[in-house]
């Protein structure tokens, strides 16, 4: 995905955030109460800023995704540590499958938005593997020099 900086500019996104569940309520939307709701409609710019604005739109997802990502482990990795510190049969945390948005894009240009699995043992499996190549090493060692 190529890097496209961030001159989108977001009307609607300042439209969102200065409404308040109670303030500045029209009396067009309490009348629209019970009506279903009709689509955002975005201004119509020039197509190929749109294009970039979804860009920037996707390289943010996949970023805040990232950043979601390293703040989970942390979140694992203080668990872990307070477990440690902690009554051994009491469990602190339990973990299930967890993943993050993320968008892809594919060869044609098109976008897919999908979920990315997070993988929250992969420094444990790392470390035993490690240590396992380490004793292997250590053996193999002691073998040659009997």
């Amino acid at each position: 995905m190529k890097k496209i900086t961030d001159n989108c500019t977001k009307p609607y996104l300042s439209e969102i955030s200065s409404l308040s569940p109670l303030k500045n309520t029209s009396t067009a939307l309490v009348k629209s109460f019970g009506k279903a709701i009709t689509p955002l409609q975005l201004p119509d710019n020039d197509r190929d800023n749109d294009w970039d604005c979804l860009l920037v739109q996707a390289q943010r997802i996949n970023q805040m995704a990232a950043q979601l990502e390293a703040m989970i482990l942390e979140f694992k990795t203080i668990a872990s540590k307070l477990q440690e510190k902690g009554k051994p049969y009491k469990s602190i945390c339990q973990y299930l499958p967890v993943s993050v948005p993320w968008v892809i894009q594919k060869p044609d240009e098109s976008f897919i938005l999908t979920m990315q699995k997070v993988d929250i043992f992969q420094a444990e499996r790392q470390a035993a593997q490690l240590a396992q190549q380490l004793r292997q090493h250590s053996k193999s060692k002691e073998e040659r020099s009997h």
